[in-house]
């Protein structure tokens, strides 16, 4: 069997009964999660052009923009959420293909769940298929496309989840679903380049909207491979820079593997790039013990278990955005603040004299005897404080490598929720639409639950 028509079969057969309770928990937690961050981003600027834009597009007002008051296309609900989901980079994250998933995802379940008026059951089984799909296809791709050819693979990988999800969500037939994903990844896109800007959150929206696009066209009658992830010239071969990738390996793993279980979604405690966290860890490990006098601080090694900078390209930011992405400024936020949080990344934050002072001061390097090897193998960061008078201390953080949910519990995962959502709705209306999305595999349509997103003024 090719490795595309496998996947089109597994989408078609893909049932919520197939999988364990502790994954379906771990998805609806993570769904539950991204709409926070989705209501939360809509405050940023980046939502406002885009939804300037779409405004300007016109178009059928079939799904919500969420956080942003109005509805719009499928297409273009699922480019605004993608990007306003991951415009904080407050969103999940996952293990096996190193992505945002729940930002590209959960935006085109929604949009179409929305336009068919189907059931939030629906909803959830497609977002876990695409989950399972673009995990699987991860797993053909070279190493040095996750390092060093610079992708950003929430964008490519992303596309063919999102085309798996809305293939599913609209139940077309495996020849429409071969040619679906086909389409989808011949959208994949995301340059690393970008981080620090706002192109790097409308990578997942792209990465979104194009797995609607996909679905919605090939319903239609528009034409694609059937063969576009292993052929000579596919996905697996161009995204690996040509080599050391490997089709195949869909075959042995995809519905024989539950990626929500070895991959895990790992929410996210802190409103910046990924990659800063399990430093962080160490840091908050570090102080709570320990008080440390920032005047004092001679210089700070931090070992990480990849080869920077991957994605902390902003050894110096001069910006908020740039703040996410930078190694040297999260690490001042937490020492100087003792918290990382929302007003941790505006510009007179980053720009701060004591954070400026500091920021030299950290030196971000890769575990010793390491280098050039795959990100993220050895699991931990070592933070190394060196103070003025000779003090030493030291801090370890590691990454959780085992569950569906990783890094948080559910009780965390609500109060983030809340705390997102109290930025713009009313603390009655953001209690029912968590009330809601606890139940989501209950709800008969998405009608209250968007009426609620949408935004109703405080």
């Amino acid at each position: 069997m090719h490795v595309t028509n496998r996947i089109s079969e597994f989408i078609q057969d893909s049932k919520l009964d197939d999988y364990p309770e502790e994954a379906i928990q771990a998805a609806k937690t993570a769904i539950i999660d991204c709409f926070g961050c989705m209501l939360a981003g809509s405050q940023e600027q980046l939502a406002r052009v885009l939804i300037d834009y779409v405004s300007s597009e016109g178009g059928n007002p079939v799904s919500t923009a969420v956080g942003m008051g109005i509805s719009t296309t499928a297409s273009n609900a699922a480019l605004v959420n993608g990007a306003t989901a991951h415009a904080l980079d407050y969103d999940d994250i996952t293990h096996v293909s190193k992505t945002h998933p729940t930002a590209v995802l959960l935006p085109a379940v929604t949009a179409l769940c929305e336009e068919s008026n189907a059931r939030g059951r629906d909803l959830l089984l497609s977002y876990i298929t695409g989950f399972e799909v673009a995990c699987s296809v991860s797993e053909t791709l070279s190493p040095a496309y996750y390092d060093d050819l610079g992708w950003h693979p929430t964008g490519p990988i992303g596309s063919i989840g999102a085309g798996a999800s809305a293939a599913k969500m609209m139940n077309l037939s495996k020849e429409e679903i071969d040619m679906t994903v086909s389409l989808a990844a011949s959208q994949g896109a995301g340059l690393r380049q970008n981080f620090g800007s706002m192109t790097k959150p409308f990578h997942a929206g792209s990465a979104a909207a194009s797995g609607v696009v996909s679905a919605k066209l090939v319903s239609r009658g528009f034409t694609a491979s059937h063969n576009a992830i292993e052929g000579e010239f596919g996905f697996s071969k161009a995204f690996s820079g040509g080599k050391d990738f490997n089709p195949d390996v869909v075959l042995d793993n995809l519905g024989k593997k539950c990626y929500l279980l070895e991959s895990g979604l790992e929410i996210k405690k802190y409103p910046c790039c990924g990659s800063a966290h399990i430093a962080l860890d160490a840091v908050f490990g570090l102080l709570k013990g320990t008080t440390i006098d920032v005047a004092q601080i001679k210089n700070i090694e931090v070992l990480v278990d990849f080869d920077p900078p991957r994605s902390l390209v902003h050894s110096r930011p001069k910006n908020a955005l740039e703040g996410k992405f930078s190694m040297e400024y999260c690490l001042s936020a937490a020492l100087l603040d003792k918290k990382v949080v929302f007003d941790s990344f505006t510009d007179d934050r980053v720009l701060r004299g004591e954070a400026q002072d500091l920021i030299p001061k950290i030196c971000m390097k890769r575990i010793p005897g390491n280098e050039g090897l795959p990100s993220w193998m050895e699991g931990y960061n070592q933070l190394t404080v060196n103070l003025s008078d000779g003090t030493t201390l030291s801090s370890r953080a590691f990454r959780q490598t085992t569950g569906a949910l990783r890094g948080v519990t559910i009780d965390d995962v609500d109060r983030k929720f809340l705390d997102c959502a109290g930025l713009v709705l009313e603390a009655g209306h953001a209690d029912e639409a968590l009330g809601l999305l606890k139940d989501i595999e209950s709800l008969q349509n998405l009608d209250r639950l968007m009426d609620i997103l949408r935004g109703i003024a405080k």
